[in-house]
Formats: structure tokens, C-alpha cells, sequence
């Protein structure tokens, strides 16, 4: 087995993990792939202030046929592609770090390349997940190690911040712009993939806000997030959409009305930006519809949602989570927005804002069908559900 460390400290980290692990599948075949631990970043006692930034770590166990050198230079135009700067200082923050810690039972010293790596007695962290990898270090003090927080990148969850003062889930927690931009920061560094934000409300009963008003809500948000924060924005306004687009990094729109014109759609397919489409009813064949539309718009980033809690019943919107396969067939990436829903009134009296557990457990079994993305409220249950999931099945 060769076992592969991976580390980013600076920018989207998450995300950077995720394409290095895509870019190593060109030429490696990982056979476990383990959670993400965050660390403290090592530094030499003269190091700058500016460069004690924590470490996202993670180990992979696989196979490669590339001798051991063929695979560091692999590695090596990986980092640079992935955006490192190789002339940095060896101990600076980086993009992506990809080590070699060990290749089979291989013993090698080069000017290039030590195996297993020179670091390996250094890095308890290292050990750690090599142990929870099933690799035994025999070094019994990795007993008793603790990472500064431990995640998963799978699967790629989207946190939702309402802005809104009358959202069915959280009831206004978010509305004013100071609590909504804590708790997106908060989302981002907790291993969301994106925020979403929504300054409408559409629970049962909703009473429409134009978009000017939902521009007035989002603006104060607009504003002031980080643009180094992935966002989706969920709107069928095309004032909304094009405001966002151009003040702030948005990665996916979220329109649950199919309602944005053609233009607005030819930008976002000139932007590269993944739309998401929803299935509101029971008829399959107007989702096909609208998946053809945006296609013609030139549309390739294509998302479809089943669409529960709307235009269904409780028990349609069963029927559709046991048959998700047949939405997979459009070949469209999926989402499913289940979190908190009404529908959960069929096994809980809980109000919406305790159906944690319960959406949870659809969660999983989404993840199992193999659903690309899941919209939730409470990423921080999702987070240690999953990541406590990925350590039991390695």
C-alpha cells in the first residue's frame, strides 16, 4: 500500500483537497481515502507571525503503476497546477502540500525523495491517520492524539443562512446582516462546499417579496462576506441573480421557479456557474423539460433537485427520495433539499427547527444513493454524523 499525505493552509482548503484527490485519481487508485483533521502548522521558532495558519490534513491508501519518482514528479506538477507557489519558503503556508509517506515496504534515500519520509517520526498527525488508515505505527502515544477539529469532505454539503425574518426553519436567526455573515464564516471554516443565501421565504403560505427587497436584504451581506467564500444564491428573480454576479463570488443559483430569462442564463452558462432546477410536482417529464432549456441556454453545469415539500404530499415526497435513481437518469448532478421538512410530520410531532435527526438520517441514506449535494440547516450535526461515518468504514 502507498500512502499519500495531503495538507492545505491557505484558501478554499476544503476545496483544495477535493482537486488534489482528483487530480491524484489520473494516476493513483485510492482504496481508503481518510477524514480531515485540522492542525496547528508547523513552524521553525523563527518562522513570521503571518505563516501560523492552521493545516487541513488527510491521508490517502492506494496503488499506482509509477515507480516512486515518476509519482513525486506527478505530485509535483499537481501542487503547481493546484496553485502553489513552488519557489516559496519550504516551511510558508501553501495551497496544497502532497507528501509521499510511504510506497509498499520500499526503503529509499535520494537527493529527490526519502521513503518513508524523513517527517514520519515528527508528524503525530501523521500517525494518527495512518493508524485509522489500518496501518499500525506501533507507537502507542498515537493513542491519546487530538486534532483542532476533524471533518469529512463527502458529502459535499451546501449550509443554508436565510435571510429572512420568516423562514419555517429557523425563524429570523439570521435576518439581521451581522448574525448572518458570523454564521456564514462559521459555515465556511466548518466544511460547507458553499452558502447558501435566500432572502425569500417559501415555506407553505409564503407572502412574495419583490426583488428590490430582496436585493435591500442581501445587500448588507453582498457587502461585507469574504469573496474567498463559495456562495449560492437562492433566487428566481433576474435582478437578484445579475446584482449577486456582480458583487460577489457566487458558484451556483438556486431557482425554484424556473423562472430566470434566457439572458440571464446564457450569462451564467458564459460564467461557468451551476445552475439548480427543481422538480416542483410529480411530473418527471417537466424536470426533462427544463433540463433541455437550460442546456439550449448553454447551460453545462446542470443541478436538479426533487424538489421536496413542493407541489407534493407528504407521502409523494417519500416516493420521491426511495426513487431518486430515476432522476439520476437525466445525468444531471443532484440536490436534495429534505432538511427540516414538513414531511417529517409523518414520524416526529417536532417543529421544524428539531427535525435534526431526522434529516439526518435521510441524509445518510441520500449519501448512499450516491447524491451529489445535500442542502442543509445544521452543518455542524452533519459534519460529526459523516466524518464519525468515514472513520468507521475505513
Amino acid at each position: 500500500m502507498i500512502y499519500l499525505a495531503l495538507g492545505s493552509n491557505l484558501g478554499n482548503r476544503f476545496e483544495n483537497l477535493r482537486r488534489a484527490i482528483a487530480e491524484l485519481k489520473q494516476v493513483f487508485r485510492p482504496e481508503k481515502i481518510s477524514h480531515v483533521i485540522e492542525t496547528e502548522a508547523l513552524l521553525l521558532p523563527d518562522s513570521p507571525k503571518s505563516w501560523d495558519i492552521p493545516y487541513l490534513n488527510m491521508m490517502v491508501a492506494g496503488d499506482t503503476k509509477l515507480s516512486p519518482h515518476e509519482l513525486l514528479r506527478f505530485i509535483k506538477r499537481t501542487e503547481e497546477k493546484l496553485g502553489r507557489d513552488m519557489r516559496a519558503s519550504r516551511w510558508s503556508p501553501r495551497v496544497i502540500d502532497i507528501d509521499i509517506v510511504m510506497y509498499h515496504d520500499k526503503k529509499l534515500i535520494t537527493d529527490q525523495l526519502t521513503i518513508p519520509h524523513t517527517q514520519l517520526e515528527n508528524r503525530d498527525f501523521w500517525k494518527y491517520l495512518l493508524e485509522m488508515l489500518g496501518y499500525p505505527t506501533n507507537d502507542p502515544t498515537v493513542n491519546d492524539y487530538r486534532a483542532m477539529n476533524y471533518f469529512t469532505l463527502e458529502p459535499k454539503i451546501i449550509k443554508i443562512v436565510n435571510i429572512t425574518p420568516d423562514s419555517f426553519s429557523d425563524g429570523g436567526k439570521f435576518f439581521d446582516p451581522s448574525d448572518a455573515l458570523d454564521e456564514i464564516e462559521k459555515a465556511y471554516h466548518g466544511g460547507a462546499v458553499c452558502v447558501e443565501i435566500g432572502a425569500q421565504s417559501t415555506r407553505p403560505g409564503y407572502v412574495e417579496v419583490s426583488d428590490k427587497e430582496e436585493i435591500r436584504r442581501l445587500e448588507p451581506i453582498i457587502a461585507n462576506v469574504s469573496k474567498k467564500i463559495p456562495l449560492a444564491i437562492d433566487t428566481y428573480f433576474d435582478e437578484v441573480v445579475n446584482f449577486c454576479l456582480d458583487h460577489s463570488n457566487i458558484k451556483i443559483v438556486n431557482d425554484i421557479k424556473f423562472n430566470l430569462s434566457d439572458a440571464t442564463l446564457k450569462r451564467l452558462a458564459d460564467l461557468d456557474i451551476k445552475v439548480v432546477t427543481m422538480l416542483t410536482g410529480t411530473d418527471f417529464n417537466c424536470l426533462k423539460n427544463q433540463v433541455n432549456h437550460l442546456q439550449k441556454c448553454g447551460l453545462k453545469q446542470i443541478v436538479v433537485d426533487p424538489g421536496i415539500g413542493f407541489g407534493k404530499t407528504k407521502f409523494e415526497n417519500l416516493t420521491i427520495l426511495k426513487n431518486i435513481a430515476k432522476i439520476k437518469s437525466l445525468g444531471c448532478e443532484i440536490l436534495v433539499g429534505h432538511s427540516r421538512k414538513s414531511f417529517f410530520s409523518l414520524i416526529s410531532n417536532k417543529e421544524a427547527i428539531d427535525r435534526d435527526i431526522e434529516t439526518l438520517a435521510v441524509s445518510d441514506i441520500m449519501q448512499n444513493f450516491g447524491i451529489d449535494y445535500l442542502r442543509i440547516h445544521n452543518l455542524e450535526y452533519h459534519m460529526k454524523f459523516f466524518t464519525a461515518k468515514t472513520i468507521i468504514q475505513l
